[in-house]
């Protein structure tokens, strides 16, 4: 099968659209979700995820945006699990908006990371990045997780999500491979924690 022909988002690059959507929210104080989702012009679905999910995955004593994007990434994610890419987001989706602050965070500490990444990812084992509605399923279980008042849990559920969201904008199978082993660990650090206040309190 041949590979399909390169998106928008995998010529120009995702560190390349952060940084411009960093200097165009730094005037109204945000971007929506729609206005993003067209510059990128590829899986919308995938995109959104993938930006939402972004920065609950940097390990940094910064505030946490998951009261933020939470919501907003549960309802995604639902809609892919539901529709797959074919459809489209509504228009309360689009519109949401997704503050300076966050693109700033974004812009500031993964863009290094991001362009190494892209330098690696690649069309491979494209039978996993058609499973589009089984993606949304796990995705919205990682949403899910990512919304639990547990201490120190944001990281593992976001990376889930930033890889399996990734590997469907850019067909890569690996790295949606790579997410359903993080979300795997992921059902292991809540077993984990939950046989931990059971013994607490038999």
């Amino acid at each position: 099968m041949e590979d399909a022909p390169p998106s928008e988002a995998q010529k120009t690059g995702f560190a390349a659209l952060i940084q411009e959507l960093d200097k165009q929210s730094q005037s109204i104080g945000y971007v929506t979700l729609g206005e993003t989702i067209d510059r990128a012009s590829t899986r919308m679905h995938g995109v959104a995820i993938f930006l939402m999910a972004l920065p609950e995955c940097i390990p940094l004593p910064i505030p946490s945006f998951g009261a933020i994007l939470g919501v907003p990434l549960i309802a995604v994610s639902a809609h892919l699990a539901i529709y797959g890419e074919r459809g489209d987001l509504p228009a309360s989706a689009r519109n949401i908006k997704i503050p300076h602050e966050v693109i700033a965070v974004m812009s500031r500490y993964m863009i290094r990371p991001l362009r190494s990444v892209e330098r690696v990812s690649r069309n491979r084992l494209s039978v996993l990045g058609r499973r589009e509605r089984i993606i949304g399923a796990l995705c919205l279980f990682m949403s899910l997780v990512l919304l639990l008042p547990i201490p120190l849990i944001n990281v593992p559920p976001a990376v889930a999500l930033a890889c399996l969201s990734w590997g469907l904008v850019q067909r890569d199978g690996l790295f949606i491979s790579l997410g359903i082993v993080f979300s795997a660990g992921v059902v292991l650090i809540l077993f984990s924690i939950a046989d931990l206040f059971a013994s607490l309190f038999t």
